[in-house]
């Protein structure tokens, strides 16, 4: 059977692209499936080595020196496995190499193989689309066919939603491209079938990467070409109006304690806090509080203790001083008398706001966000609270990098170190929610020191070529994914995870490898 143009076996193509496709589809499926790509493309290397011979065969020094992606991940592979030398706890350091194996593994493997590079990145777009668009449609079908109300989380059964995010702007993006490139009918559908699943997908889940990956996914997509860089313009306008629009409304807004009433209509004095921003839906909560009137009257109205706890674990009366100010109502007997027994039952299962029930969403994380950003300008502890426990996460990490500022704590002993700047911080945290940085910089850069940031730094910025050959290499793809993982990394410990872990060196590998017309 006769070779590619590129010098490979038909056969040994087809197994390549066969292993890139089930990855592809795997994605956002399932980690088991995903192994399984793995697998496979270690068996197609294998065959490839056997048709093809060793690896240096038939191919000259300019070939390995046009492979920055390859040596950039090998360097960095290798910084974090020498890392082991100076870690305490060896069993941890061998675990979180072996799940960041598939960094090394796919741009090793792909760069390294005799496959044609433009047919198997067809393969993998077509596969990467029509298993998003499963995924997202499955996900909501599913999630709809379920009764009661579902949590975010509850409408992503397969992978965490965030990694899913991740995935769905890419292809979306991708096909974005194709699309703008060669105004393909087909691209146009399947750029439809994802704006529309993908998302809907999104706002259900509440995914705020999502959400700023898709409008930013856009003008990455459009600034590709000439012909729509005014419209990029635009869109960039209309992003930094909106973006102004979320930031003014996370502002602190405070009681005019002028407007404060001092005693409740049967005489108690109210309890006023001006100084005290946070609202639930405009109003209030620190202010017109009557803490004798609510004790009365809700113990007529509830057989569950006022001082005790909702079916939360939260505090009873914090929820239910919420509630009533998500409601506009004052925290005093006729507050409390002017809820529904509907409203009660809500408060008694943990329930802080009626935005609860009529905020869904991206909506209703927006106002999570900004209860958190209150919350916690009244000084309110931050656990649990998504955004804002992030701050104090990153906080323990440049204790720790403090500590450790030329070669880091090793990857080994990464959670130790975490526990021990928490404890010396003594950290508002609850024991719970003393969690790793969710930053993938901060983590390489404790893990391994200012060296193994910089490797990966490289290694991202090695994915998008700066020369002539450039021509042979899919760019506009590369740069776009190059943004999606990069901001990724902002908010999350990306490669911490398989899911997102194998979404990286899968598309390092697709898309790092430079092909030369000598190979």
């Amino acid at each position: 059977m006769p070779s590619t143009s590129t010098g490979t076996d038909p056969r040994v193509q087809l197994l390549y692209d066969a292993a890139l496709m089930l990855t592809a589809i795997a994605l956002p499926f399932s980690n088991f499936l995903m192994s399984q790509g793995a697998f496979l493309l270690v068996f197609a290397w294998a065959v490839d080595r056997w048709k093809h011979g060793p690896l240096f065969r038939g191919r000259s020094w300019a070939y390995w020196q046009a492979q920055p992606v390859l040596w950039a991940v090998l360097t960095l592979y290798s910084w974090e496995l020498l890392s082991q030398l100076w870690t305490n706890d060896w069993a941890y350091g061998w675990r979180a190499l072996r799940i960041q194996l598939p960094l090394l593994a796919f741009p090793l493997i792909l760069t390294t193989a005799r496959w044609d590079q433009r047919i198997g990145l067809q393969r993998v777009q077509s596969a990467l689309a029509v298993a998003v668009i499963s995924a997202c449609g499955s996900c909501l079908w599913m999630g709809l066919q379920k009764s009661g109300e579902l949590q975010p989380r509850d409408w992503s059964p397969f992978i965490s939603h965030i990694r899913f995010s991740l995935i769905i702007t890419f292809a979306w993006g991708w096909w974005l491209i194709r699309y703008f490139k060669d105004r393909e009918p087909l691209a146009l559908l399947v750029v439809v079938l994802i704006t529309v699943l993908g998302g809907w997908f999104t706002w259900k889940v509440a995914s705020l990467t999502g959400a700023i990956l898709f409008p930013l996914t856009l003008l990455v997509a459009s600034w590709q070409f000439q012909r729509l860089r005014k419209a990029v313009l635009g869109l960039c306008v209309a992003g930094i109006a909106l973006a102004g629009a979320v930031a003014c409304s996370l502002v602190p807004v405070y009681p005019a304690e002028d407007a404060l009433e001092t005693i409740t209509p049967r005489g108690e004095v109210y309890v006023n806090y001006p100084e005290r921003c946070l609202r639930e839906n405009g109003t209030h909560i620190w202010v017109h509080i009557a803490w004798n009137e609510l004790f009365e009257s809700w113990s007529s109205r509830s057989a569950l203790d006022f001082n005790g706890q909702d079916g939360r674990s939260q505090e009873l009366k914090m929820t239910l001083i919420r509630f009533l100010a998500s409601k506009g109502l004052k925290k005093d007997a006729d507050g409390v008398r002017a809820l529904s027994d509907e409203e009660v039952q809500w408060i008694e299962a943990g329930i802080p706001t009626i935005l609860e029930k009529t905020h869904h969403g991206l909506r209703r994380r927006l106002d999570v966000i900004q209860f958190e950003v209150w919350n916690a300008r009244d000084g309110g502890n931050p656990s649990g609270h998504s955004l804002v426990q992030r701050f104090a996460f990153l906080d323990a990490a440049r204790h720790i990098y403090q500590q450790h500022p030329v070669l880091g704590v090793g990857i080994g002993d990464l959670p130790s170190s975490y526990d021990e700047a928490y404890r010396a911080l003594d950290s508002p945290l609850d024991e719970a929610f003393r969690l790793r940085a969710h930053n993938q910089y901060a983590t390489f850069l404790v893990a391994g020191g200012p060296l193994n940031l910089i490797l990966w730094l490289v290694l991202l910025g090695a994915l998008v070529p700066l020369n002539a050959r450039r021509a042979n290499h899919p760019t506009s793809a590369a740069v776009l994914f190059l943004v999606v993982i990069a901001l990724s990394c902002l908010t999350e410990d990306t490669l911490e995870t398989q899911a997102g872990v194998t979404f990286a060196g899968f598309f390092i590998g697709l898309l790092g490898r430079r092909q030369l017309p000598q190979v």
